[in-house]
């Protein structure tokens, strides 16, 4: 099991198909969770010019906050 916030928790249950979101929380691997949130990033994170979005950005801090905190 990984180190995660409830914030965290929270963001990947609200994001991902319940069953992907249950597959995520209970891995060993970080980038079982890093991947499919990259890819989440990278389809609905970006506004029109490619900057994050508001969701992009929160879905950024968490994709970081996750990768330093299972480092």
């Amino acid at each position: 099991m990984l180190n995660l916030t409830e914030e965290q928790i929270i963001f990947i249950k609200e994001n991902f198909k319940e069953e992907d979101a249950k597959k995520m929380l209970e891995t060993a691997d970080v980038n079982d969770i890093l991947l499919p949130l990259d890819a989440l990033i990278t389809y609905q994170g970006f506004d029109d010019d490619y900057l994050l979005n508001r969701w992009g950005n929160k879905a950024q801090r968490i994709y970081d906050e996750i990768y330093t905190q299972n480092e």
